[in-house]
């Protein structure tokens, strides 16, 4: 038999055990913060029905992963059209409506991969399979509950260690109103986000060229070069925006909501630089009804958003008859990886065991084993050498792997009931009886 080069698809990672280490500590912190503000866990399954995930973004409907059966013979049917999911919010819908005495408002969160079919860019963070970190709440139309996923954001990221970051906060109702104040017909509404959206990357005069390209006119589109500026980032003129758009109801309104969760952000803690309320921010899901925010890194505009998300109240309703409103956010743990490798802050970690207890002689498997046990239990962890080799292989291995304790029992040690401890960080080696080996290593566990 030929051998088959070791690969993986592109787009896809083997974590091996230092970074999958490291990356989990992320997790971790995102997770006991999302607890921390009453979120429940949930997941669903890696797989959906094709007619589940289609229609509800047309940007991911392009990029979705449909499945084919490989063996059985099925005709094509509804049944058999299935694919991998492309993000978390969709099945979250799902279950709202197939679950309906599920508790409102419903605050969930979420952390499982995704899977789209795009380009690959490593250096952004971006790949066809990556872990989406969700937090969402259902069954609520308050705008307190927009503007707590804002402050869970940035209670995220700021226990990661991120300094200079930046949430950007604007409203799908605000840029429909905008839309149509701007082109004279509303119609014009999702390619007036798409040109919009670009303003950061190729300017006002390329945003100018992108809308007469897809046929906006534009008569009064210069009005939003002073919109943007009176918009203000941290320090919104909120007084200055209303003017130029109060011809236009939806778009007042959606202002309004903007302000209204821009200040209940700030009462919940989030500071004056990390806030800002960005006019031409446009997100490109299509389900989105009301306030959107994404986070970025102003030092670091390559990475792209670390998160994103908005309010999506008419989401739900594609599987029930129900209208149930909704808001939430993704943290993306592979942006977030990548943005704390830049700043270097990302560390592999190449081991989480405490002990390792060393051997090289035979007689004393029976010994070592039992001590072995003894400091699991104690919840100590613990490896044991396996093969009778020298010392020095084996302190070479512990140092390697940063294990911070070596037990050492010769047959002298096991002769006077003892057990030589060494401190690998520090090379200090003392002596410890056997019967207060589980104390005094517990013990010098907890100061380091």
């Amino acid at each position: 038999m030929p051998i088959i080069t070791p690969r993986t698809f592109r787009g896809t990672r083997d974590f091996l055990p230092g970074e999958l280490l490291a990356r989990r500590r992320i997790l971790e912190t995102i997770e006991e913060a999302y607890r921390r503000y009453g979120f429940q866990p949930l997941e669903t399954p890696a797989i959906e029905y094709l007619e589940i995930l289609t229609g509800k973004s047309e940007e991911n409907d392009k990029l979705l992963y449909e499945i084919k059966r490989a063996r059985g013979g099925e005709e094509e049917t509804a049944e058999s059209a299935i694919a991998l999911r492309y993000d978390l919010t969709v099945p979250l819908a799902r279950v709202v409506a197939q679950y309906p005495e599920l508790p409102r408002p419903f605050k969930r969160y979420q952390i499982q991969p995704v899977w789209r079919a795009d380009r690959p860019q490593p250096r952004q963070g971006r790949f066809r399979e990556f872990v989406q970190c969700d937090a969402d709440i259902v069954g609520t139309e308050s705008l307190l509950a927009d503007a707590e996923i804002i402050a869970l954001t940035y209670e995220v990221l700021r226990d990661l260690g991120f300094e200079k970051f930046r949430i950007r906060l604007s409203s799908r109702k605000f840029l429909a109103g905008l839309s149509e104040f701007i082109t004279g017909d509303a119609a014009h509404f999702h390619s007036f986000c798409r040109c919009l959206d670009k303003l950061d990357k190729i300017g006002w005069e390329g945003v100018e060229k992108e809308f007469n390209e897809s046929g906006i006119p534009a008569n009064r589109a210069r009005e939003i070069v002073t919109l943007v500026a009176a918009s203000g980032g941290t320090h919104p003129d909120f007084t200055s925006v209303l003017r130029i758009v109060a011809q236009n109801p939806v778009a007042v309104e959606g202002l309004s909501e903007i302000e209204m969760v821009f200040a209940a952000a700030r009462g919940l803690g989030v500071s004056v630089e990390a806030l800002s309320f960005d006019a031409h921010l446009a997100r490109g899901l299509d389900y989105y009804t009301g306030p959107i925010f994404e986070t970025v890194l102003p030092d670091y505009p390559h990475i792209g958003s670390l998160s994103g998300g908005g309010r999506y109240d008419g989401l739900v309703s594609t599987f029930s008859k129900q209208s149930v409103p909704a808001t939430g956010t993704t943290i993306g743990l592979d942006r977030i990886q990548t943005a704390l490798t830049e700043i270097g802050k990302f560390q592999a970690l190449a081991s989480t065991t405490q002990v390792l207890i060393a051997r090289f002689d035979a007689d004393g498997v029976a010994f070592v084993l039992e001590l072995a046990a003894d400091l699991r239990k104690a919840g100590v962890r613990v490896e044991v050498w396996y093969d009778d080799d020298k010392l020095k292989k084996q302190f070479a291995y512990a140092d390697k792997q940063q294990i911070p304790f070596v037990i050492v029992a010769g047959t002298e040690e096991r002769a006077r009931g003892e057990i030589a401890v060494k401190n690998m960080r520090t090379t200090e080696q003392k002596q410890v009886a056997r019967t207060e080996a589980v104390k005094e290593i517990s013990a010098a566990l907890r100061t380091i």
